[in-house]
């Protein structure tokens, strides 16, 4: 499969380890690594949930369009997107447009267990599996749309980052 390698977007659930991975693939790939809401976060000098309760999820969705279409007209980056990105149609034609999307994956077991290890993780009230298996029903679909699907369960992030990698070459 051929495609642009201009930048790379990694896309999935909170809790897959698309800031540790990024990390880890950008310093291989000597590339900047992006985390759009650590960014955003920076940007604004507020937490998410506080941007969220400030300026509502409309306009966090709306600084998360401008942030993706400015960057991806770099090259060389790494992006950790939100678990939400890749839903909204816009952006997904942006990162398909200026790089190749790799979603992983993880079984909703390993991903109870990272988002139990999370400093402050954002969970609405409820029952956790069940809200957890719901989102990933409904995100599923989008995900699915990604160029690339890695599984991740079990797996150390340094294997995760080599897997990549290996398979960043049918792209070049």
């Amino acid at each position: 499969m051929k495609k642009e390698l201009n930048n790379i977007y990694l896309i999935g659930m909170s809790g897959v380890g698309k800031s540790t991975v990024g990390k880890l693939l950008a310093n291989r790939l000597k590339w900047a690594f992006i985390d759009v809401n650590q960014t955003i976060e920076a940007i604004y000098d507020k937490k998410l949930t506080e941007i969220i309760d400030t300026f509502g999820e409309e306009s966090f969705r709306k600084m998360e369009s401008t942030l993706l279409e400015e960057l991806s007209h770099g090259e060389h980056q790494v992006f950790a997107c939100n678990c939400d990105t890749i839903i909204e149609e816009r952006k997904l034609k942006i990162m398909k447009s200026s790089g190749v999307t790799i979603w992983l994956d993880v079984a909703i077991e390993d991903l109870l267990e990272r988002i139990n290890k999370m400093e402050n993780p954002v969970m609405p009230e409820g029952d956790p599996v069940k809200i957890i298996q719901e989102m990933m029903n409904y995100r599923n679909s989008y995900y699915q749309q990604a160029d690339v699907r890695i599984a991740t369960e079990k797996v150390p992030p340094e294997v995760t980052t080599e897997k990549i990698i290996q398979l960043l070459r049918q792209f070049s």
